[in-house]
């Protein structure tokens, strides 16, 4: 009984993918179209993962696949065609990919991403200014962003960020430091307030400062970003953030191996910031961040029979 209720859910399970194509298809010469099929042959292109279930998502991707002119996504001032992914999965195959007329649904999926991606990203490019010529293949698009985002697009992107997050500028300027380093808290808790009642911090830095700070007399660490701050410091340089010429930061610590006590209790004094010399492109490039935060804002649209666009992650998932 099990072997016979098998063979009938299987052959319902054709005969209703046949109903279904044949009603929705339509009659004619259109190469895509299943007419005169086989019922395995019907079953076998629906069910492109080969695990032998006919997802509704399976039957909706066949029957996309079998009009090329339809559109499969439209985005600003342009769209894709069904026959468009396909010729690219024809032109550039995949990995894994047996029939380029018949692809998974996880595999054309990923092709429209992305040619979509491409296409989002020429026409941030092109609304900045930087003149795109879309009506070429996919190799020649990419390599027109690409040399935008190398070249003229990089210098558009700079300022862009800046006028989006003046924190930038500051940066980008270079803080010049004193560094209080000491081995215990108790310690450092003293020198602040030597430093708050008026004291000189290079003299605390020289008296209170921990054999590991050696290498910097006097507590002078040298003046630079806050992005080499932060890589010289780690998470302890966070307070220069917030810092202006003449501020002393709240103590922080961080570890270290020229610490008897393994740590290293830390006070910055900032003694100057070099406005004039502030150089935003050390903090880039910035191209591709601005490019990312750009594309999110472009409404795309997807057939739905095909999938749905995720914005967040600039994708097209599944129809559930």
């Amino acid at each position: 009984m099990v072997v016979n209720s098998g063979k009938n859910l299987k052959s319902t399970v054709l005969l209703s993918a046949f109903v279904l194509v044949m009603t929705l298809s339509g009659c004619g010469d259109n190469p895509g179209s299943v007419t005169g099929s086989s019922r395995d042959e019907i079953f076998d292109r629906i069910d492109q993962d080969g695990d032998g279930v006919a997802l509704r998502s399976d039957y909706e991707m066949a029957l996309s696949l079998m009009d090329p002119t339809k559109v499969a996504a439209s985005y600003p001032g342009g769209e894709l065609s069904i026959a468009s992914v396909l010729e690219s999965l024809t032109e550039s195959p995949p990995s894994r990919l047996l029939d380029p007329d018949n692809p998974t649904t996880e595999m054309f999926l990923a092709r429209l991403t992305s040619m979509l991606r491409l296409r989002l990203a020429a026409v941030v490019i092109d609304d900045a200014g930087f003149e795109i010529d879309f009506e070429v293949d996919d190799e020649n698009l990419n390599s027109q962003v690409q040399e935008r985002l190398s070249g003229e697009f990089e210098e558009w992107a700079q300022a862009h960020a800046l006028a989006a997050d003046p924190r930038l500028e500051k940066f980008a300027t270079p803080h010049c430091i004193t560094l209080i380093a000491t081995e215990t808290e108790s310690e450092t808790n003293v020198a602040k307030k030597r430093l708050e009642a008026g004291e000189s911090a290079p003299v605390v830095a020289s008296e209170v400062n921990a054999q590991g700070a050696a290498r910097w007399p006097n507590g002078d660490v040298g003046c630079a970003d806050l992005l080499t701050w932060a890589n010289t410091f780690g998470e302890s340089a966070a307070p220069l953030g917030e810092m202006g010429a003449g501020d002393i930061s709240e103590i922080v610590s961080m570890p270290s191996d020229f610490s008897a006590t393994g740590r290293l209790w830390l006070i910055f004094y900032v003694r100057e910031l070099r406005n004039e010399e502030a150089n935003p492109a050390a903090l880039g490039p910035f191209a591709q961040t601005v490019l990312a935060d750009l594309v999110v804002e472009y409404d795309v649209t997807v057939d739905p029979g095909l999938g749905n666009w995720d914005s967040d992650g600039l994708s097209v998932t599944p129809s559930r």
